[in-house]
């Protein structure tokens, strides 16, 4: 069995708090293993059903929306990643398969994600983004919840 690589790791972020803890394990794990960090945003395709209009108004909001999350995503990456070599990516479709599809494409060792705690109802209704990437990543996934903190390893004198 070949030894695990972390040269890249995908972290899927749709920016609440949960998922910004897990940037920021990330980042202490990129700066470890001297990863590059694809930290990424996965929006709607389309507008829900109550704002839709007509397909071009539709397409520019869509885009809107695409543009804001790339300049957020960039700004995290600067705020939370400093030093680290960061590719923003932002995708449109379904969160879990986009994301699982991202670990395939980028070849990432590992996929660093957090984990809201929405609640019984919602998770048998539903189930979570974390749990179906969890069942269908191609690599291992560090899932990461909202109180954790990272810590700096210690160095070995």
């Amino acid at each position: 069995m070949p030894e695990p690589s972390y040269a890249i790791l995908l972290v899927p972020t749709d920016l609440s708090e949960p998922s910004l803890a897990a940037v920021r394990h990330a980042a202490v794990l990129a700066r470890a293993f001297g990863s590059r960090v694809v930290l990424a945003y996965v929006m709607e395709d389309r507008l829900p059903a109550v704002f839709a209009g007509s397909g071009r108004a539709e397409r520019d909001l869509v885009e809107r929306h695409r543009e804001r999350a790339g300049t957020t995503l960039a700004e995290t990456a600067e705020r939370l990643l400093p030093g680290v070599d960061v590719r923003c990516v932002v995708r449109a479709g379904v969160d879990w398969r986009e994301i699982v599809a991202l670990a395939r494409e980028e070849r990432a060792g590992l996929i660093v994600m957090g984990m809201h705690g929405h609640g019984f109802l919602v998770h048998a209704l539903a189930g979570s983004t974390t749990e179906r990437v969890l069942h269908h990543a191609p690599c291992p996934v560090l899932v990461v919840g909202q109180d954790q903190k990272p810590k700096r390893a210690a160095r070995k004198s």
